[in-house]
């Protein structure tokens, strides 16, 4: 009994803190859009993944369109802390203004609807309170918890990285809010989570967190943390991409950026995330890392993608890798194996394949001719152009540096034996199709004409009669 005396004994100091703070509770929860649930996870197929085409694709369309909400892609806090707390400070602004607005547009009827309103909040106010008091009385937790996982009161500001995966509720964001101890009550937090209706829509299903990454603090408070997680899924925030087969890197960066979705030097460095990378079982069969000019060329799947505006970098290239493993397993793990290639070979041979075939069905045969070459003592070099056009384009800024050469030596075919040390740019699937099931053909040498016709040799001296008919010195 001195026990729980001991613990109730701050109730009326609770009270007094509560009442000061009545204004600042039993706001309306934000809604999220209607389809935050059905579209919870799905990465839909770009309308050009199945063919091949170098011309640009459809203006991207803002803000919906047939794509599904975005899978693992939290909203970015841009620079963490300062986004964090100004979200919260124009998040309170923003309700107050709204219900100014009313008050002053609707005269008389409006004066009973702020007085209502203010009833309401009393109300809401005095339940919590209520609820505060029974869970500290019933279940012994010291009641300054409770007000401070609600109200914030003397709570730490520091920012802490929590990551929100699909299919996350409210019970399971409070749970992980409780791991990283930005709440210290998580059984009380989801009884005044699910009081404050965070755990249904309007519509009374059931509410789904976006997925991603948030900088949070508990001086947000429990609702200012689940508000902060639920404007990642403000429809007028998204926008969608569609990155055509043959893409490398840089232009990917570069159409995020422009876009709004994240800086190229912060795409580029979540490439080289290890912590990121680890969790990929494919990355492994990378070798010669250092000798990569962009590390994940290859493996940024081609396809339609929708993010969210000034997205974390991190969750931008978790969701091109997770697309990627789904995509690898559902259409190529089990004829990769049949293979005498690793992945990371297969997909360099694809992104050749992507860069030198005119269309589709040159593919095939072509990718024979590379694998022919490389089984064979009598050809050491591979001899494709595109290897050393892809390095020859970032000439300027990797001989300002002083690595242009051994770049070079790395991906110019005419140099380098056998494959370039990694892909050349990011392959679809065809060509990663071609790539793990070749034609069968005795050719060693292959040439296109200015109309893209496709010439096939055995023998050097078909070859050069081959570049003669194609106008070829």
């Amino acid at each position: 009994m001195d026990e729980q005396n001991k613990n109730t004994g701050g109730t009326e100091d609770a009270f007094d803190l509560l009442s000061k703070r009545f204004d600042s509770f039993g706001h309306t929860t934000p809604e999220t859009p209607e389809d935050d649930v059905k579209n919870s996870g799905e990465i839909y197929f770009s309308a050009n993944s199945d063919n091949i085409n170098r011309t640009p694709p459809v203006r991207e369309q803002r803000y919906g369109g047939a794509s599904s909400r975005p899978a693992n892609a939290g909203r970015s806090l841009g620079a963490g802390a300062q986004r964090a707390s100004t979200s919260a400070r124009q998040g309170a602004a923003s309700a107050k203004t709204g219900t100014a607005r009313t008050a002053g547009t609707t005269g008389k009827k409006s004066t009973k609807k702020k007085k209502k309103n203010s009833r309401s909040n009393v109300a809401v106010a005095i339940g919590v309170v209520a609820v505060v008091v029974l869970l500290a009385v019933i279940v012994r937790i010291p009641i300054m918890w409770c007000v401070n996982d609600i109200l914030a009161i003397n709570a730490d500001s520091t920012h802490i990285r929590v990551v929100i995966t699909d299919n996350m509720d409210v019970d399971d964001v409070i749970n992980l809010l409780g791991k990283k101890k930005l709440v210290n009550s998580t059984g009380f937090c989801k009884i005044a989570a699910k009081f404050l209706k965070y755990d249904k829509k309007s519509d009374k299903t059931k509410r789904v967190y976006p997925a991603g990454e948030y900088d949070l603090s508990s001086s947000m408070g429990l609702e200012g943390m689940l508000n902060e997680i639920l404007s990642a899924g403000s429809e007028d925030s998204t926008v969608t991409l569609t990155f055509p087969e043959g893409y490398t890197v840089s232009q990917i960066a570069a159409k995020l950026s422009s876009n709004g979705v994240c800086s190229t030097a912060e795409f580029y460095a979540a490439l080289s995330d290890q912590e990121l990378l680890k969790g990929y079982d494919f990355l492994a069969e990378i070798t010669d890392k250092n000798l990569r000019y962009k590390l994940l060329e290859g493996y940024l799947y081609p396809d339609t993608y929708e993010f969210y505006i000034d997205e974390t970098p991190r969750s931008v290239v978790k969701r091109f890798l997770d697309n990627f493993e789904s995509k690898w397993n559902d259409m190529f793990a089990e004829k990769a194996k049949k293979s005498n290639y690793s992945i990371d070979e297969i997909l360099t041979v694809a992104s050749i394949l992507e860069r030198e075939a005119k269309n589709a069905e040159q593919m095939p045969v072509i990718a024979s001719v590379i694998y022919n070459r490389l089984g064979s003592s009598s050809f050491p070099y591979i001899n494709c152009d595109s290897t050393g056009k892809y390095i020859a384009a970032y000439q300027e800024e990797l001989a300002a540096k002083g690595v242009y050469a051994n770049y070079v030596k790395s991906y110019d075919t005419y140099q380098k034996t056998g494959l370039p040390v990694g892909p050349i740019c990011n392959p679809g699937k065809q060509a990663i199709n071609a790539a793990i099931s070749p034609d069968s053909t005795s050719y060693y040498y292959f040439l296109h004409d200015k109309d893209g016709k496709l010439y096939l040799a055995s023998t050097q001296s078909e070859h050069d009669r081959n570049k003669a008919a194609a106008g070829i010195e």
